[in-house]
């Protein structure tokens, strides 16, 4: 019987724009640099130090493999070769330090030209962001200057994104406290969504930030978002 050959993974390209490594913070120290496979075994140790990352999220599972470890990052390079943009981040304490939390974002698809800008009539373009830090490292503002940073300088200054999406479940005080630093407004407070990992129904809130006062009538759709 022939032997099956190993598939190669995909690899990152290391010319993708927005890859890092970039300071973000002095006191303390706190980079942002383009997640790697190499981060693969702390990812998996932190994302198993309890289960507080997956009782906030509606995807994460426990205990978190390394095959969902590679597979999360294998589909972002995919994604991430394509448009020549690098959309997953590290958090780390220097630049070539261990991984201690984890930012992304992606866009909303288009819907026909559903989401028009106010004045302008345009297509909007609405960028998501999501987060997670280790619980060794809670407390600490990583989690809020990453969004931050992410929302301002690479979805408003380098994608053109109009407005900043995130959801967070309602009772999740500290990740809806990070949304808030960074200057987001509740836009939906309670949204019963089924969650198939834990097969019961959970509310969240929406929360998001507008690029400029004319598109704060364009609220979340229960219909097609987040």
């Amino acid at each position: 019987m022939a032997q099956q050959e190993e598939k190669t993974p995909v690899a990152r390209n290391r010319d993708n724009r927005c890859s890092g490594p970039f300071k973000i913070s002095d006191h303390p120290t706190h980079y942002l640099s383009a997640a790697e496979y190499t981060d693969i075994p702390e990812m998996v140790r932190v994302l198993n130090l309890d289960k507080d990352i997956y009782n906030g999220t509606a995807s994460f599972q426990y205990p978190y493999l390394e095959s969902h470890a590679f597979t999360r990052l294998e589909n972002a390079y995919i994604r991430d070769n394509q448009s020549g943009y690098t959309t997953c981040w590290a958090m780390r304490t220097s630049p070539d330090g261990p991984l201690i939390g984890w930012i992304h974002a992606h866009f909303l698809p288009e819907d026909s030209g559903t989401r028009i800008h106010p004045e302008t009539r345009r297509e909007l373009k609405v960028g998501v962001i999501g987060y997670w830090v280790s619980p060794e490292h809670t407390g600490k503002g990583y989690g809020s200057r990453a969004a931050r940073f992410v929302v301002q300088e690479y979805l408003f200054k380098e994608r053109g994104c109009d407005i900043v999406r995130a959801e967070a479940y309602t009772h999740n005080v500290p990740s809806r406290r990070v949304l808030e630093a960074v200057g987001m407004e509740c836009e939906v407070e309670e949204w019963t969504v089924f969650i198939p990992k834990l097969q019961k129904e959970m509310v969240i809130c929406c929360y998001a930030i507008h690029r400029d006062e004319a598109t704060k009538s364009v609220v979340t759709d229960k219909t097609k978002d987040p």
